[in-house]
């Protein structure tokens, strides 16, 4: 009764009560992106962190979306919502596929669909909590995604996972430090839902394609009070995929199918990883980071560095895979239209991965070699699962390329094993003008199990400008040059121009 008394008097009063069954705006975005290359894919920056929206060499594309404003953190109670999708043309693809009847490769040519569903999403929040339903477009945490490479679990690289997510809206005190910790934390279960790209994709050869894959993610957070100039913000994200079916092919044929189902119980096992009986040590397959990062605040602006180690089973988490991890600093000015606002340098090795070897007795029963090394950690790749991608794209750092890029129809990840080196810097002139530029360079060496003769390497830039017309607010006009030379994938240049124009539908 209270709460109907609160919202009527604040239609009456013109304050807004602190549960509204409308949102305060509605935001309704249209735009068109056309973009062409030289090559089979676009460049690497073109299509990196664009939460998989652009890799083939050509498209035209237009895209409609309708956004509530997002959840208030000083309302009790608030709600948001969101769509987007996108429908036009892009180019397709040959990927080398065995045809047993045959005994012969041919090329299968794959086709992004014309019409896609990139964003449903309804959430709610009560006091520091939420609740998210849907797929939702979420980056990185802890660094820039407009500057970074990108985040080593969970970066904005990929298309977005249906998913049921739960957590705190944003850092919250920790109870009896008076401010002086806060705490943040997610939980979010999701199902894949790209069966039919790994399907299409396959070799139909060597190796193995999963179907039915469930997707956890969480994460913990901890940092010091915001208020004070040094600040340190620590924690963990840890990622799973688990259930599904995996069918393995040796020379154009079915070796076996692997069953694993989906109980009730999995859900809170794989949570924690436990037992889960003779051919999985630990149910699904889990990896993650621990995470860094320190702030300093000066009079211009604010300077960090962070980094981030990855680990893909207890060797990684007890840190002997030596020094790999992503390794940046990174630094933004105050004020929203100077000419310089931001720029980040990083440096990610993958080469360590806790030694060449894995040999673990209980994946060969009867064998007299009862040692244990545990080593090659292959990143984002695993022997039950697909690679840690989603509609072929890396759902961590970009750098490592997704089976996407494999135009041999292998869905592994082919060079997790490496070295490279990202620099970003962004500006405004004006008040009109924005203005990006990115660069880095890589070499990949294979990966924990196969390596690359020769190492494979690649140089990739990127420069981007964007026009905010004074005549007509809300109109973004973007054009965006870049170039690859190496072979991660292949030589290429690209230019892409979208203008998307956003307006509030209603609301202040």
């Amino acid at each position: 009764m209270r709460t109907v008394i609160a919202m009527i008097a604040g239609v009456l009063s013109g304050v807004q009560p602190s549960w509204a069954l409308v949102p305060d705006s509605v935001v309704g975005r249209g735009g068109v992106t056309v973009w062409t290359s030289s090559a089979t894919f676009a460049p690497h920056y073109l299509a990196a962190n664009r939460f998989g929206k652009l890799t083939a060499a050509d498209g035209a594309v237009a895209e409609l979306s309708v956004e509530s404003n997002g959840l208030d953190p000083k309302k009790r109670w608030d709600y948001s919502f969101g769509a987007d999708a996108a429908a036009g043309y892009r180019s397709a693809a040959s990927y080398a596929r065995y045809f047993i009847a045959e005994e012969s490769w041919l090329p299968n040519k794959n086709r992004p669909r014309a019409v896609r569903l990139q964003q449903l999403y309804a959430e709610i929040k009560w006091r520091s909590l939420f609740l998210s339903a849907g797929m939702k477009e979420r980056g990185s945490l802890l660094l820039d995604d407009n500057l970074s490479s990108g985040d080593m679990v969970h970066s904005s690289n990929s298309r977005p996972i249906p998913q049921l997510r739960i957590g705190f809206l944003d850092f919250v005190d920790v109870p009896f430090t008076r401010g002086e910790m806060q705490i943040e934390g997610n939980v979010a279960y999701g199902r894949l839902a790209d069966d039919s790209w790994w399907e299409s994709h396959f070799n139909l050869y060597n190796g193995h394609v999963a179907t039915g894959i469930w997707y956890l993610y969480r994460r913990i957070y901890f940092r010091t009070s915001p208020l004070h100039r040094f600040g340190v913000t620590f924690g963990a994200q840890c990622a799973s995929q688990f259930g599904g079916t995996t069918t393995y092919y040796s020379h154009g044929s079915v070796e076996r199918v692997q069953h694993r189902g989906l109980r009730f119980g999995d859900f809170f096992k794989v949570f924690f990883p436990t037992e889960a009986g003779e051919e999985d040590f630990r149910i699904g397959n889990t990896l993650g980071s621990w995470d860094f990062k320190a702030s300093y605040k000066f009079g211009i602006g604010t300077l960090g560095a962070y980094f981030q180690w990855p680990w893909e089973d207890g060797s990684g988490m007890a840190r002997r895979n030596g020094w790999d991890g992503l390794y940046g600093v990174e630094f933004h000015t105050s004020g929203n239209h100077n000419i310089i606002k931001g720029g980040a340098i990083e440096y990610l090795d993958l080469t360590n991965q806790s030694g060449p070897m894995h040999w673990a007795p209980g994946d060969f029963p009867g064998t007299t070699v009862a040692g244990e090394a545990r080593g090659a950690d292959n990143y984002y790749n695993n022997s039950y699962y697909n690679s840690y991608a989603y509609f072929g794209r890396t759902i961590g750092n970009p750098m490592v390329m997704g089976p996407i890029y494999n135009t041999d129809g292998y869905l592994q990840m082919i060079g997790n094993r490496l070295r490279g080196v990202h620099a970003a810097i962004e500006g405004c002139l004006g008040t009109v003008w924005e203005w990006r530029l990115m660069a880095g360079w890589r070499k990949a060496y294979g990966n924990g199990f196969e390596p690359l003769i020769p190492a494979l390497h690649s140089f990739s830039a990127m420069a981007e400008g964007k026009w905010h017309p004074a005549a007509i607010n809300g109109l973004t006009l973007t054009v965006q040059a870049a170039l690859d030379r190496g072979k991660l994938p292949s030589n290429s240049f690209g230019m892409a121009v979208s203008a998307v124009y956003a307006g509030k539908i209603f609301g202040r």
